[in-house]
């Protein structure tokens, strides 16, 4: 039972709030060095309730930041200059602060009173997030994803304490700066353990870890979805190795095909059988019951793979609040999404696949994980690639790659190509490296060499 007392009619609910906690951190600030300067990094003026209080802490906050002494005489001194001395109360009221917290107050009085203002300011801005996300909810209904999308975000905001910018000298955290700059250091030499599948391709990358937003462009019906799910499962099958408290996941976000098909993919892949064996109505029906043995077994490998799966998405707003969610959860190795352009926004489609990418840039950099973001392209007719809108992805990524199949005679797609390095910032481009797909047993992506073992004549109905 609710311990609140009902409001009489018309009486409105003030906000929370403690002048007696306020009027302790600036009493406390203006006769304590120590004080001053923790409630400083602790607080912000913003935090504060009464008006007057901001505009106090302000110049208290202006005057440390000057390196100046925190007392009566420098915070009045700034408070007349910006004509607000008065409308504070005065050095009356200033020093009536002082003389509150003259016999007891010290630095830990004045943490323990900033604590106090902080969370009431954190409060409010929770009721105000309610009221504004109330207010969005009213005046648009229809767009209950969206809605969604922006009250798990903000909630998240919320609880990280990611509401305002914060500033903090290169001293402070030094524990973990240093522990994350030698365990880089120190890791093996070799691919890291998120990465692509094709032993070419990650010895020249290095493997997708430590870098942020990876572009990897093609043109429709060239392989994307394929290369994405072998980048998927290959790195899935490497975190599956880690230690479990410091297993890292997949999350995929299968935009293109959807939950049930990427399923069907991954299956066919870890099994090694064509997917298309896998439609309704395409296998023969003397292969039936080997063809679903084997998917049964790739599904039983795929259900013991550190994978998660994002599906109905429909917006960058919904992707992204996916990802911050699931990393809330535990910790994410790598993000896949499949592809760009589902995302886009019909007539202004090219502004918005540039802020799309940014923003998905963004989450990526804020969850510290690789993300790996396809994209459809078109060549013009020097052979440059023309990034269909996604310029923003091309300028902002860690590396930029483009997946080239070969064309025989009749301009039809070959199980060969190229993959091209278009653009890289952390590492040096390769230039370009060849490929071979095997799609006759799972759309398997090997270099030339380990593709060539296999042959290009093997029965495509047949599995291995």
């Amino acid at each position: 039972m609710s311990n609140q007392r009902a409001l009489p009619p018309g009486e409105q609910r003030l906000p929370p709030e403690d002048l007696k906690a306020e009027q302790a951190v600036i009493g406390n600030a203006l006769i304590d060095k120590a004080a001053a300067l923790l409630c400083v990094r602790e607080l912000t003026a913003d935090d504060f309730y009464r008006e007057a209080h901001r505009s106090i802490f302000a110049a208290v906050a202006t005057v440390a930041a000057a390196g100046e002494p925190v007392n009566l005489v420098t915070v009045a001194a700034l408070l007349k200059q910006r004509g607000q001395l008065e409308e504070c109360g005065g050095g009356e009221y200033l020093m009536a602060l002082i003389h509150e917290v003259a016999l007891i107050g010290n630095a830990a009085d004045a943490m323990a009173s900033a604590i106090i203002v902080r969370d009431r300011s954190s409060v409010r801005r929770m009721i105000a997030f309610g009221t504004e996300l109330q207010q969005k909810a009213l005046a648009n209904p229809e767009d209950a994803g969206a809605l969604l999308a922006e009250a798990v975000t903000g909630a998240l905001k919320l609880a990280e304490g990611n509401t305002r910018a914060q500033t903090a000298s290169v001293a402070d955290g030094w524990e973990e700066d240093a522990l994350n700059l030698h365990a880089a250091i120190n890791q093996p030499y070799g691919v890291t353990a998120a990465r692509s599948g094709i032993p070419a391709l990650d010895n020249a990358t290095g493997g997708y870890g430590g870098m942020y937003l990876v572009v990897m462009m093609s043109q429709e019906k060239s392989g994307k979805t394929s290369f994405s799910v072998q980048s998927a499962l290959s790195s899935a099958i490497q975190f599956a190795a880690q230690d479990e408290a410091t297993r890292q996941r997949v999350l995929v976000i299968p935009l293109e095909e959807g939950r049930q098909s990427w399923i069907r993919l991954a299956c066919c892949w870890l099994a090694r059988v064509n997917s298309q064996l896998s439609l309704p109505g395409r296998c023969p029906e003397e292969q039936k019951d080997e063809i679903s043995e084997r998917i049964a077994e790739g599904h039983g490998q795929l259900c013991e793979l550190p994978v998660v799966i994002a599906d109905r998405i429909r917006s960058v707003d919904e992707a992204v609040a996916a990802i911050q969610v699931e990393q809330q959860r535990g910790d994410i190795g790598l993000i896949v999404v499949d592809y760009l352009q589902r995302l886009s926004e019909g007539a202004k489609e090219r502004e918005s696949l540039t802020q799309i990418a940014r923003a998905l840039q963004s989450v990526s950099e804020d969850v510290r994980a690789p993300l790996l973001l396809s994209s459809q392209i078109s060549w013009d007719e020097r052979g440059n690639p023309l990034t269909y809108g996604s310029r923003g992805a091309t300028q902002d990524a860690s590396i930029v790659m483009s997946l080239i199949r070969d064309m025989d005679e009749k301009k039809r797609k070959k199980d060969t190509g190229i993959i091209r390095c278009q653009a890289a910032r952390s590492i040096r481009e390769f230039g370009e490296l060849p490929y071979f797909v095997d799609y006759a047993h799972g759309s398997r992506f090997f270099d030339v060499e380990r593709g060539s073992e296999r042959g290009e004549q093997d029965d495509p109905n047949q599995s291995w």
